[in-house]
């Protein structure tokens, strides 16, 4: 592809010499950038090429990084990135050592945050701005929010405060029509209504322009103009809900017009205070394939651009879910399935459409999702909420509060568990056992294989002692269930290499098995080292109680431990600190570094000592 612009800006004041005229060919010329490097690299791509002119616009009228650009959620900022001086880097996106495909701090000064989960933007952007009202600096803080974030509380919180507070935070409702899935709730349809209204933008604008030039006068006939269209507004109730909040709204605008653009945020760089600019913006535009289909490529695994993004039938443990799900749907009325803002990403699109009435989305809201399972529950309901483990983080306090205090049973089925390839250090799926094991009365599953999945469901269905009922897995396929002999209790299986009784038990779960058992193959396969067993947990909280489980243990010389997770409050701590054991040492290999870079899952593993050959010298030692 030939290079015109894209080379020569090593930063945004680079960006700003370029003639206003140039700037449609900058757009096209990004456009292209984003669409070659993320069909060889995989990413989101539908949601950054809706936001290109948005991007050159908001890095044209705002001084980057002197002033602060936050990015709600992150996976918006490929169009930023090139403006910021990573041409350069951009063909490593998502790769193992290249960059990241959310804003990062680590990357460059010019991202204010490092980002990965929806609706803290605004509430940030309120701390640098009060920040540099201290300072006396005078600049400026931007806080981009797509509509579909929009539908998360502390988006509320963070506008509700900003009313009177005169920070200099310009709140720019990026508005596509599209979170991951549909969007949905009243927010989404009352942003509906206002865009219908972008003729009447275009002459606010219009008469702004023809009254400026009346000389003298001028200034004051905008003024009176604005003074009587807010009384208009204000006494017919057709004021936006921003401006219902107290805060100066301006839009809707199209967001795909650079110039009209700059015109905008130069307008929103006079007021005193915050202020919202609503840009409608089209998700995919320049891909058609991506503008007629935008959930298909929101995040896209590498494909051809000649032929596009093939929908590809659920597989692994997500086909497992859903098929499970349908099935109990089928044989129990009152069987409900939450999810927030995830239907296609967790499998659910099938029972949607089986059972309408019994499937709810409520956007990107997982407290509220956490909080509505448990109400359904209590009223005599059976909710499955589904989610990616990564968003288990957000939970916390509703499943503690909502759902376990009040003894009502919810299974929690997390997705995406475990090491997570591509989207990096906040999306992997490693923190939810070590938190939410602390929830009282809480059951923690994490089947192997996608074959144990129905038996696992079923199982945390029907488990109504749990608080919350757990079922954990990662994203694809699983270990194979050849060879495993059960354990007594039905919480654990067991495989023997080498002969005679086990002089080495290694205790681990989940995917991870797969490697744990090929290298006790390598380590103990020929029976030169003695006998090594590896018990497969299928119940991770509470650990196996059974005589049979503690007497395995027991008898081992050698103790270890692999799990898929953080160390730290994980389930080999919790094994090391059980009581029965009388102080056994336990030797544990888990994740130890707290925040992991992005790569492929076999990059991670081999980061964190999890792959085979790394486990087989762990072994040895």
């Amino acid at each position: 592809m030939e290079t015109r612009a894209l080379s020569g800006i090593a930063s945004p004041a680079d960006m700003r010499k370029i003639p206003e005229a140039e700037l449609p060919a900058l757009a096209r010329e990004i456009r292209e950038t984003i669409l070659d490097t993320v069909s060889k690299n995989g990413g989101h791509l539908a949601s950054n090429l809706g936001a290109v002119e948005l991007t050159i616009a908001l890095h044209r009228c705002f001084d980057v990084p002197q002033e602060k650009i936050l990015f709600d959620v992150g996976h918006q900022t490929y169009a930023h990135k090139l403006l910021t001086g990573r041409y350069g880097q951009f063909s490593t996106l998502r790769t193992r050592g290249g960059i990241s495909g959310f804003s990062n701090r680590e990357e460059s000064p010019c991202d204010a945050t490092t980002a990965g989960h929806s609706g803290s933007s605004v509430s940030a952007a309120a701390g640098m701005a009060a920040a540099e009202r201290l300072r006396g600096s005078g600049l400026w803080t931007v806080a981009v929010v797509g509509d579909g974030s929009f539908t998360n509380g502390m988006i509320f919180e963070a506008l509700n405060a900003l009313e009177g507070s005169g920070l200099k935070v310009c709140v720019v409702l990026n508005d596509n029509e599209m979170s991951i899935s549909k969007n949905v709730g009243g927010l989404s349809g009352h942003l509906a209504a206002i865009r219908t209204s972008r003729r009447y933008f275009a002459f606010k604008l219009g008469a702004k322009r023809v009254f400026s030039k009346v000389p003298l006068i001028g200034g004051g006939l905008v003024r009176a103009a604005r003074a009587l269209r807010d009384l208009i507004k204000r006494t017919t109730g057709a004021e936006t809900f921003f401006e219902k909040l107290g805060l100066e709204y301006i839009g809707p605008v199209d967001g795909n017009d650079t110039v009209r653009l700059i015109r905008v945020f130069e307008e929103a760089k006079t007021k005193d205070g915050p202020v919202v600019v609503h840009c409608v913006t089209k998700k995919g535009l320049g891909y058609p394939d991506a503008e007629a289909h935008p959930e298909r490529y929101h995040s896209v695994s590498p494909f051809d651009p000649a032929v596009g993004v093939v929908p590809a039938p659920l597989s692994g443990f997500t086909a497992a879910v859903s098929e499970t799900l349908c099935r109990m749907g089928k044989e129990d009325p009152a069987l409900t399935a939450v999810t927030a803002a995830m239907k296609d990403g967790c499998g659910l699109a099938e029972f949607a459409a089986l059972y309408p009435d019994r499937f709810f989305d409520v956007g990107i809201a997982e407290e509220h999702a956490a909080a509505t399972a448990g109400g359904m529950a209590l009223a005599g309901l059976k909710p499955v909420l589904v989610m990616y483990a990564t968003f288990a983080q957000r939970i916390f306090d509703q499943l503690w509060h909502d759902v376990a205090l009040q003894r009502a049973h919810v299974v929690l089925c997390l997705s995406h568990a475990g090491l997570v390839p591509g989207d990096g250090v906040t999306h992997q799926g490693i923190y939810d056992v070590s938190l939410l094991s602390r929830i009282p009365g809480i059951v923690i599953r994490s089947p192997a294989s996608p074959e144990d999945i129905p038996g696992a469901l079923r199982e945390a269905m029907a488990d109504k002692n749990a608080s919350v009922s757990v079922v954990r897995y990662p994203k694809g396929g699983g270990i194979s269930s050849a060879g495993w002999q059960n354990g007594s209790g039905g919480a654990w299986r067991v495989k023997k290499y080498g002969s005679g009784a086990p002089q080495t038990v290694i205790v681990t779960y989940g995917r991870i098995g797969g490697n744990v058992a090929s290298a006790a193959e390598a380590v103990y396969g020929d029976g030169s080292r003695g006998c090594a067993a590896v018990c497969l947990l299928d119940r991770i909280v509470p650990l196996p109680d059974d005589g049979n489980f503690k007497k395995l243990l027991l008898s081992a010389g050698r103790l270890l431990f692999v799990e898929e997770g953080i160390r730290s409050g994980g389930i080999g701590e919790a094994l090391a600190a059980s009581e029965w054991l009388g102080g056994k040492p336990v030797h544990i290999r888990a994740v130890e570094e707290g925040f992991l870079p992005h790569g492929t899952v076999a990059e991670l593993e081999k980061y964190v000592g999890l792959d085979t050959a790394s486990l087989a010298e762990w072994m040895k030692d």
